[in-house]
């Protein structure tokens, strides 16, 4: 899940992406093919690693860099 979030911030498919994802968790299981509470849990980690800082309906990335690397070293 987090290289599909980092892959939102691709400078050529998405040049406008502002730091700040305003997706439910719904919507990221529907991206990612994952159920809610999967996203939830991986949502908690990736906060707990400082990569992203969570809010309603709203993930703010904090290292765009870690979190892609994370992702990768995820797979």
């Amino acid at each position: 899940m987090a290289q599909a979030i980092a892959q939102l911030f691709h400078p050529s498919l998405y040049p406008r992406t502002s730091p700040v994802l305003e997706l439910s968790q719904e919507e990221i299981g529907l991206l990612t093919g994952l159920s809610r509470q999967r996203v939830n849990q991986a949502l908690r980690r990736l906060a707990d690693e400082g990569l992203v800082h969570l809010a309603y309906q709203t993930i703010r990335v904090t290292d765009l860099p870690r979190l892609h690397h994370f992702g990768l070293s995820e797979l």
